[in-house]
């Protein structure tokens, strides 16, 4: 069986070589691994968005490169299985990986990141770095936010903020395999938020904070906060189809940008 014209992994470099022809738009998914409870595995940050990464992929033409695995993650270091890098590190390792294909074709690159929040700013100063010094069109795209609508409708639960009611709807509907339901096990947070910081996705965060991994063992036992109890696969569906349907769109309007672009009409 032939590989999909869009993995990059599995094409030689005459077929990329031809792909770039077609299509000069990539899909870099973001994510880490570390702890994600007693229920899923530590893969969860990088298998969303590169399930996701696909479907756009394979529904747009553009290109998929292999996922970045390592992430800024040092408040979950309190549990085993949690690697994390610096965020200098993290940032400086993205953009090369966005300016190197930009050398064989590349020109818009987007970075759909399943680590979504923690590591959000370092993202937008990738962004804004490959913009601005390397002249492509980049794109930070946290799953949480291409997904929101689809989410805000479906949660059942209250909290919502670390391997919970979203991520395990999104793996029960990407890869039940990996989900153990049984062992899931919900975690309240406590009344103690500061005002503009919620423990919660979707919660009042107006301002940018962080937790410590001291903080994290102290919020949770099983490493994950909030139900995933209230988790369910058709919850997973809609938020899968709707983060699909929005980055699709981005590729396509791209697309369209450097059709214009090539006709001369730009």
């Amino acid at each position: 069986m032939a590989a999909p014209e869009y993995r990059l992994a599995e094409m030689t470099w005459r077929e990329v070589e031809a792909a770039v022809e077609d299509t000069q738009t990539m899909l870099l998914p973001v994510g880490s691994t570390e702890q994600h409870g007693h229920h899923m595995p530590l893969g969860v940050d990088v298998y969303m968005p590169e399930a996701i990464a696909e479907r756009v992929a394979e529904r747009t033409g553009c290109l998929l490169a292999p996922p970045i695995w390592y992430g800024v993650s040092p408040h979950h270091t309190f549990k085993p299985g949690t690697f994390t890098v610096a965020s200098e590190t993290f940032q400086h390792y993205v953009r090369d990986v966005c300016v190197s294909a930009s050398e064989w074709g590349v020109e818009n690159v987007l970075l759909v990141n399943g680590h979504y929040l923690v590591q959000d700013p370092e993202l937008d100063v990738v962004v804004r770095e490959l913009t601005t010094e390397h002249a492509m069109r980049a794109f930070h795209v946290p799953l949480v936010s291409v997904f929101e609508d689809a989410a805000r409708a479906a949660r059942t639960s209250d909290v919502s903020f670390h391997a919970s009611e979203f991520e395990t709807s999104l793996m029960l509907e990407l890869f039940p395999e990996y989900v153990d339901m049984d062992s899931a096990e919900a975690v309240d947070v406590p009344d103690d938020a500061l005002p503009l910081t919620d423990y919660d996705a979707y919660g009042d965060n107006r301002v940018g904070w962080a937790l410590s991994a001291e903080r994290m063992d102290a919020l949770t036992h099983t490493g994950n906060l909030g139900d995933p109890t209230q988790a369910t696969r058709e919850k997973g569906a809609a938020m899968v189809d709707e983060a699909v349907d929005n980055i699709s769109q981005l590729v396509d309007a791209l697309a369209g940008m450097d059709a214009s672009v090539a006709a001369g009409d730009e």
